[in-house]
Parts: structure tokens; C-alpha cells; sequence
């Protein structure tokens, strides 16, 4: 019975934090998408990440950090407390969320690989003979079949695949642009951050996350836009990829499944007028654009996370007699 009732009000814990955080955090959605414009893209970008997965991120923290060290503190082994209807109901809707997010992973992790083997099995690598390979540390793929597709999937072990009719229509000096914006997904990790948006989708009737989600594409978009620039790559080559990359017609060949950045995200189609717009400003005023590499924010977030580490120990103790009271009366 200390098992089952300990893993009875983790679940139910989890959901209640969990749909009570995603419902306070619609404001929050709100604001960050109503700033995007004011806000720099990465910037812009890994708030409203952050707020996404803001709820899941409480919910395992109050969970993990204090629901389940008080019960094992202060409930006895031999326990005969039974479980309530009520408390019944919350670990099962807890336990179908955990059941929805690892169905969704497993089924986005499917389809991610399938559209590499399928990729794989009308691809060959790209033999670069005009363009430079630096800073080019994934492989890159030429797809046989014409289509529109330049994009990079996977997650662990990331591939770019470029259809042949773009490598055909883009210059040299565009084609690396290009691939410069898609080795900006990789560094930002954006295949991962992409799975875990979808694995946390709320339901339906929050629309306001769905919007989030495409105000977040936008964003990150725009963020690799500006990286590609600050590694070499020049406005005017880019715009000029974009431009005749969305003009090519043709089958999509990735499922929208999979866990992949395009140049051109099908999802997003009004983010060219946009991400155009942007590198016509850089090119009338390209310092403004660059923003400072992101190395020199890493040393900052390592004393906040040690500051909450800290401050987590020196709390925890004082913390949970009062996490057991309230065990208590979602027991009873």
C-alpha cells in the first residue's frame, strides 16, 4: 500500500500542477507573443520555449523535489491510508498524461526515422566544389527526387538534405547561406526543443500554446536568419535563397511528424515576407542585426542555477512537514 499510494499521489500531483500551470500561463503566452516584435528572435524565441514547457517543468519539480521526498519522509512503511475516489481520479488523468506525452514521443521518434530511411534511400552526399565547409559539422545529403525540400532532421545524430533542383538554382555563395541558416538549428538544438513542443501540446481548446508554438517557429526562423549572418554568411545571399527556395513547387517529402527544421517551414508559410523584410533592414543597417554570440550568456545562467540549487538544500528540510500536510488532505 506505501507503493501504490506513493505513486497514486505523484500522479495525481502532476496533474494538478500541470493543468493548473498551463492555465495560468496563458496570460504569460500572451504577453511574450504580444513582445516578439520588441524582443531580439533568439531572445524572443527561448522565452516563449520557456513558457511552454513552464508547466511540465513545475509539475516534475514540485513532483520530483518535494511531493515525493515528504511522503517518503513522513509516511510510515506500514501505512493503511486507502485512496479516495478523488484522488483515484487525479492519478489516472496524471497517468494519461504521462501515457499521451510518451505516445506522442514514440510516434514523432517513429516518423523521424522513417523519413530518414526514406530520405536515405534517394540521397547521396553532396560533393561541395564552389562553396567552403566550414563550420559544416553534420553530414549533408543530395536528394535525387525534385522537390522543395532543404532541411535538417534528427535529433541525436542530425542530417541535412537539400532537393537537387535547389542545389541547381542556388549560386554557390547562396547554397552556403543557406546551409549556414540550417547549421543554426543544429547548434540551437531547435529538432529537440520542436519534439518536446509536441510532446507537450495542451489540448485543442488552448489555442493560445498552438499559437505559441507557430509564433515560436517564426522566431527561431528569424533566430537562425541572424546566426547564419553572424557566422559569414551575407544578407543578400540569403534573402536571394529564401526567394527562389520558395518559389520551387514541388512534393513534400518529409512527414510532418518528424522532428525537422526547414529553410521554409511548411507550418509558417507568412515567415518569408517577414525574414525577408529583416535581411532587407540588414542590409541598410547589418551591425544592428548581429547579435552578441550566445557563449557569452553561459556563464551567467551557471551562478542562477547553482543560486536555486542552493537555495533548494537549505529549504528543502523546513519545506516538506508542510508539502505532508497538505498530502494529507488530498489523501483524505
Amino acid at each position: 500500500m506505501f507503493y501504490a499510494l506513493a505513486v497514486t499521489l505523484c500522479l495525481a500531483t502532476l496533474f494538478l500542477v500541470f493543468a493548473t500551470a498551463s492555465l495560468l500561463c496563458v496570460p504569460a503566452v500572451k504577453l511574450v507573443r504580444s513582445r516578439t516584435a520588441s524582443l531580439s528572435p533568439a531572445l524572443a524565441a527561448n522565452l516563449l520555449f520557456a513558457v511552454r514547457l513552464l508547466p511540465l517543468g513545475l509539475a516534475s519539480l514540485v513532483t520530483i523535489g518535494f511531493v515525493l521526498p515528504a511522503f517518503v519522509a513522513f509516511e510510515p512503511d506500514s501505512t493503511s491510508e486507502g485512496l479516495s475516489s478523488r484522488l483515484a481520479v487525479l492519478a489516472i488523468a496524471g497517468g494519461l498524461v504521462i501515457l499521451a506525452m510518451a505516445a506522442r514521443g514514440v510516434r514523432i521518434l517513429y516518423a523521424t526515422g522513417e523519413t530518414r530511411r526514406q530520405l536515405e534511400s534517394q540521397s547521396e552526399p553532396l560533393v561541395f566544389e564552389d562553396i567552403s565547409t566550414e563550420g559544416i559539422s553534420v553530414p549533408v545529403y543530395q536528394v535525387k527526387s525534385r522537390s522543395s525540400l532543404l532541411a535538417v532532421t534528427g535529433i541525436l545524430k542530425p542530417q541535412i538534405y537539400i532537393a537537387r533542383e535547389i542545389v541547381e538554382r542556388l549560386s554557390p555563395e547562396e547554397l552556403s547561406a543557406a546551409l549556414a541558416h540550417e547549421m543554426a538549428h543544429v547548434s540551437s538544438f531547435d529538432n529537440l526543443k520542436l519534439l518536446l513542443l509536441r510532446i507537450t501540446r495542451p489540448p485543442a481548446f488552448l489555442k493560445m500554446f498552438a499559437l505559441a508554438d507557430a509564433a515560436w517557429t517564426g522566431a527561431s526562423e528569424v533566430a537562425a536568419d541572424q546566426a547564419a549572418l553572424t557566422s559569414g554568411a551575407t544578407a543578400l545571399d540569403l534573402s536571394s535563397a529564401l526567394v527562389k527556395v520558395g518559389r520551387i513547387k514541388g512534393p513534400a517529402i518529409l512527414m510532418n511528424a518528424a522532428a525537422a527544421s526547414h529553410l521554409l517551414p511548411p507550418s509558417c508559410s507568412t515567415s518569408l515576407e517577414v525574414r525577408v523584410q529583416r535581411l532587407q533592414e540588414a542590409l541598410e543597417n547589418e551591425p544592428s542585426f548581429v547579435e552578441p554570440s550566445r557563449k557569452s550568456k553561459l556563464p551567467g545562467v551557471l551562478p542562477l542555477a547553482g543560486l536555486v540549487i542552493l537555495a533548494y538544500v537549505l529549504s528543502i528540510q523546513a519545506i516538506l512537514p508542510a508539502v505532508h500536510e497538505v498530502l494529507e488532505v488530498l489523501v483524505r
